[in-house]
């Protein structure tokens, strides 16, 4: 080989190898509805250090129920915390929709690649994803044109271990990383209980699990409710994500942002006239 091509080579071969040290990170904002010092947040947040850099923006306190409803009347409070892993994160005394909001349009420098919502105590299958604040921090990443994932996690039994759970939202996050998704569709991800069998694409079912009001009074005999709600255990339409949660399979259900039904407007148009 010619001595003077030599140090080329060897150059060209290095360039390959070393990885370009201008190239821009993944960023990946991160928020829950279970509170910034939850648990799921916390290993979520270790297992996406892998995937891009990771910005923590979430509600202080417990916003689970609370939908994709958005924090208007009352100022909105920001606090530096700490994670139990030691990971700087914002405290927001908002709910998770807006938490994506404010992380979004104005606590990151720079404009999220991703969004990943969870992982929350509880699965979010079948109907229930409605009046999730998991999957509502998802939807809105999805409605402000960011690719997003909402995690959730089933705690039959008493199961509160977050890592498996947190390596499979990851491998999930890898995905879109590479391939993107449609603008307006986000991914709502449930896991089981234990050792999942791997990953299952599924249709959302239209279970809703059981819900109950239990009446109560208190001291003074004031009367007053609370709920009581049992997520769905199984479906007979077995191509589901309540069905593949039962059969050990972490499910993975492409949703849309927006519900607007085109065959049903088309339809419309020749009799609304």
């Amino acid at each position: 080989m010619n001595m003077v091509r030599l140090p080329l080579v060897c150059l060209a071969l290095l360039l390959l190898w070393v990885p370009a040290s201008g190239q821009a990170p993944y960023r990946i904002l991160v928020t829950n509805d279970d509170g910034v010092r939850a648990p799921g947040l916390n290993a979520l947040v270790q297992a996406l250090g892998t995937v891009g850099q990771v910005t923590v923006v979430a509600p202080a306190e417990n916003q689970s129920g609370k939908g994709h409803s958005i924090t208007i009347t009352d100022p909105v409070y920001v606090d530096e915390v700490r994670l139990a892993s030691g990971i700087a994160a914002l405290g927001l005394t908002a709910t998770p929709a807006t938490c994506v909001k404010l992380g979004v349009l104005s606590l990151m420098k720079e404009r999220p690649h991703l969004v990943v919502s969870g992982i929350n105590r509880g699965v979010n299958a079948g109907r229930v994803a409605y009046v999730s604040g998991t999957v509502g921090a998802a939807r809105e990443g999805a409605m402000q044109g960011i690719p997003s994932i909402a995690s959730s996690m089933d705690i039959a039994n008493g199961w509160s271990d977050y890592k498996a759970a947190a390596t499979f939202t990851a491998q999930v996050a890898a995905v879109v990383k590479k391939t993107g998704l449609p603008v307006g569709v986000f991914l709502n991800v449930n896991v089981p209980a234990g050792t999942p069998k791997g990953l299952r694409v599924a249709a959302q079912s239209m279970e809703t699990g059981q819900e109950t009001w239990v009446e109560h009074k208190n001291p003074r005999g004031r009367r007053y409710f609370w709920n009581d709600y049992r997520e769905p255990e199984k479906d007979a339409n077995l191509t589901t994500d309540v069905a593949a949660l039962a059969q050990g399979y972490v499910a993975v259900t492409p949703l849309r942002a927006t519900e607007y039904d085109r065959s049903t407007a088309n339809r419309l148009k020749a009799l609304l006239k």
